[in-house]
């Protein structure tokens, strides 16, 4: 990454330009987010469930009569996990605190969670976020891969969380996926396969026009000109560089498996090693980004034999993860 990025001269660290241009990726693509990744609302809503049921075991095993639940989602985006808390928890939420570094972001979460009549609060920046500790519920959906350190990200958290919290960490990616040979040989013969549809299909090629034509700005590019702008790069990047920056934990090929980057759940574990215990965990998605409900029915097979065969190396994951020492408390 850091060859890479130093041909366009960037003017600051790594970590504080993957911080920047995540806030500019998102900011511009915040208003559309939703229709952009309907995988989100096709493939989530029921995973979510799954961890709301082992929470509610970790819960009562902790505590037989539990509190009520004070919620810290971090990276609320635009309040996709907020939302499936409240409707699956109901009125036992006690409090919920949204915080998002992208405006924008925090804007479209606020209009998804404008009926919800409980306590929730939107602190303006990771500054004001230090004023409400005492959280027993972390969420966090689609963020760590955003974060250079995400184990420091969290554990940055910590003090605002109650000694018997509970983590629901949803779709993450992970470079198991890649690692694993036969998983990624499937992915790449599917990409083959599919190549020309996609590169012939009506809306790809419309697209491929508006943006030649300077009608349309992708995040990539939005994020690309203003960094530019801002004097963050003495050249501006590319945008394929500048999506490598934003996703900067995805590990999309093999060259990049012996780079410092990519999330691997065993691998957290170990950095969580006392602070942070996974009571469960569920790895998916094993044709990579294509989501397995809108396979042709032989790679769906195939997707599910390999799912079979290899448990814990989809290309995404979600974990659920209690504080150390809660049964304890």
């Amino acid at each position: 990454m850091t060859e890479a990025l130093a041909r366009y001269g960037p003017m600051r660290p790594i970590p504080e330009l993957v911080a920047e241009l995540n806030k500019l990726y998102h900011e511009h693509e915040a208003a559309g987010y939703d229709r952009s990744h309907p995988e989100i609302f096709e493939q989530l809503p029921s995973l979510w469930q799954e961890m709301f049921r082992e929470f509610e075991r970790v819960r009562l095993r902790c505590q037989p009569s539990p509190d009520k639940l004070r919620i810290l989602d971090f990276g609320c985006g635009t309040g996709f996990e907020a939302r499936q808390c409240l409707e699956h928890f109901g009125n036992w939420v006690e409090r919920i605190v949204c915080y998002d570094p992208s405006e924008p972001m925090v804007e479209q979460c606020r209009r998804t969670l404008a009926t919800w009549r409980g306590q929730v609060e939107y602190p303006r920046s990771a500054q004001e976020l230090r004023h409400y500790s005492g959280s027993n519920v972390l969420l966090t959906n689609s963020v760590l891969h955003h974060l250079v350190d995400p184990v420091s990200a969290i554990q940055d958290l910590e003090p605002l969380l109650s000694a018997d919290a509970v983590w629901l960490c949803g779709h993450e990616p992970s470079k198991r996926f890649v690692d694993n040979s036969e998983c990624y040989a499937a992915l790449k013969a599917y990409r083959a396969r599919d190549r020309w549809r996609k590169m012939l299909s009506p809306r790809r090629c419309a697209r491929r026009l508006l943006r030649w034509a300077g009608v349309e700005e992708l995040p990539e590019d939005y994020a690309a000109r203003i960094a530019f702008e801002r004097l963050m790069f003495e050249r501006r990047p590319p945008a394929r560089l500048v999506s490598r920056l934003v996703d900067f934990h995805v590990v999309t090929s093999e060259k990049e498996l012996g780079q410092p980057k990519g999330l691997d759940f065993r691998a957290l574990q170990a950095a969580f090693s006392g602070t942070w215990d996974l009571t469960w965990h569920r790895s998916y998605s094993f044709l990579g980004p294509y989501y397995s409900g809108r396979l042709p029915a032989p790679w769906r097979e195939m997707a599910q034999g390999l799912a079979a065969r290899y448990p814990d190396d989809g290309a995404n994951s979600c974990l659920v993860w209690r504080r150390s020492g809660a049964d304890k408390n």
